[in-house]
């Protein structure tokens, strides 16, 4: 099983939506403990990472295999998340 890490933006985006929303995305990268490869691959200068789409939000990670650890770096809406 995967470990699931924050970056601070992540972490403050989250905090900053109501509860609900905050419940659905948790739980979406709660998955990835389990199933790291479910986000879609990026391209371009986001290459090495992958998005995972929850409703209109998108999860920004990385996968580290060697250390087993998911490392969330960005969580924002569609429109902006890949500035």
């Amino acid at each position: 099983m995967y470990e699931i890490i924050f970056e601070e933006p992540a972490k403050q985006f989250i905090k900053r939506l109501d509860t609900s929303k905050q419940k659905r995305i948790l739980e979406k990268i709660e998955q990835l403990q389990h199933n790291p490869r479910l986000g879609k691959p990026l391209l371009g200068r986001l290459s090495g990472l992958k998005s995972l789409r929850i409703d209109d939000y998108r999860v920004i990670y990385t996968v580290k295999e060697i250390e087993l650890i998911v490392l969330v770096l960005k969580v924002g809406q569609r429109k902006d998340v890949y500035d």
